[in-house]
């Protein structure tokens, strides 16, 4: 299941509460992904990050949380995803990349998701922020894009849709 997180440059906090939010966040006052394909260059950061999960993780978050079920998947394919079954003695490693590209946001979790980016460069004394996903069946390598405001973002979410496995970075 893809993992979606919100980073605010150099803040020092967001102040969220969890009631204001039909999703699940977790906030946490240091830059560092639940995965590892950004992982690396969030931690050269300093800031704030949120977690982004399903709305049914809200009272279990001591372990990690997913965002499968805030997702549109219709956007990209009808087919099913092929789990890889790797055999132990095989050179070769298929990881099921590159089986979903592009995704939207269901419309009812836009409003959150608008409203955590929006809070994210308000409290970003640098006024960057980036929305990231890290998701096993998305495209094999990652990609940086940037998208300059919130309102491009959401243009191009509702336009082309986002890709997978991607680091939007926004300004303010």
């Amino acid at each position: 299941m893809p993992t979606i997180e919100i980073a605010s440059f150099n803040s020092t906090g967001l102040g969220l509460n969890q009631t204001d939010f039909e999703i699940t966040i977790i906030e946490e006052n240091k830059l560092e992904s639940h995965r590892g394909l950004f992982y690396e260059l969030l931690r050269q950061q300093s800031g704030t990050i949120v977690h982004v999960g399903n709305p049914d993780f809200k009272n279990q978050k001591d372990g990690g949380v997913y965002a499968g079920k805030i997702i549109n998947w219709s956007i990209d394919s009808n087919e099913e995803i092929t789990i890889p079954i790797n055999n132990l003695d095989s050179p070769v490693y298929d990881s099921g990349a590159s089986q979903q590209f592009r995704f939207r946001f269901l419309d009812q979790y836009k409003a959150d998701i608008d409203k955590l980016l929006k809070t994210a460069l308000d409290k970003s004394p640098i006024k960057k922020i980036c929305i990231l996903t890290d998701y096993q069946f998305g495209p094999e390598k990652k990609s940086f894009e940037t998208i300059y405001t919130i309102q491009d973002f959401w243009q191009q979410h509702d336009n082309d849709g986002l890709i997978f496995n991607t680091l939007y970075e926004m300004y303010g």
